[in-house]
């Protein structure tokens, strides 16, 4: 209780949900309406945006090897778009899903869901998975256009950015203050690292996403 309380700065919020796909961009929830009462009555909505952390719940009698089990430990962040899923379930979109089960989820696939605040971002890390991203002339606003869509950021995490018939796939090497930030209204400094190369050195391209407008 001490420790969700301390991530939520007075607000509880705990739930095991069953996950549900729905086609969204971004990385919005959706929770029942059952949770907005809960949030409500704990005055969640006066604190500003909210954020969730999500966590794969390892379920007993899976026959997944050590390595799976590294996978199963997956954690990620989300918003939420709205309280209309069914009672029992958080209905997860694409980019949430992607990273909470990038193997295939089990049958009743179950989230832990927990109610956090996230610091604003300064920074972050990308490492595009293949080559082409860096070299599109409008990087940086193809960047923010598909950042506006989220909420938060979270280390280990690949990003999926779009850009017409094309797909990149972006991984989140570094964040700070974090491992896991808000990317609402705030600006954010960003180094694109090249595909292959290690995260450490210095071959890479400097951007500042203004997304506090």
């Amino acid at each position: 209780m001490g420790e969700s309380l301390l991530a939520g700065r007075g607000v509880v919020f705990y739930k095991i949900l069953e996950a549900v796909p729905f086609q969204g961009s971004g990385d919005k929830i959706k929770l029942p309406p059952s949770c907005f009462t809960e949030l409500s009555d704990q005055g969640a909505f006066d604190k500003g945006p909210m954020y969730f952390q999500l966590s794969l719940v390892h379920q007993e009698g899976s026959s997944a090897t050590k390595d799976d089990e590294k996978e199963n430990n997956r954690t990620t962040h989300s918003g939420v778009l709205e309280f209309t899923a069914d009672e029992g379930s958080v209905a997860i979109p694409p980019h949430v899903w992607s990273n909470l089960f990038p193997v295939d989820a089990p049958n009743i696939p179950l989230v832990e869901v927990r109610y956090v605040r996230l610091s604003k971002g300064t920074y972050a890390k990308l490492q595009p998975d293949g080559i082409g991203f860096s070299d599109l002339p409008n990087h940086k606003a193809i960047l923010e256009t598909s950042l506006r869509q989220h909420a938060t950021l979270s280390q280990d995490d690949v990003l999926t950015v779009k850009y017409g018939e094309l797909t990149y796939k972006l991984r989140v090497l570094e964040l700070k203050p974090s491992s896991s930030i808000s990317v609402l209204e705030t600006d954010i400094e960003v180094d694109i690292v090249n595909p292959g190369v290690e995260s450490e050195r210095t071959d890479q391209k400097n951007l500042f996403l203004m997304m506090s407008k």
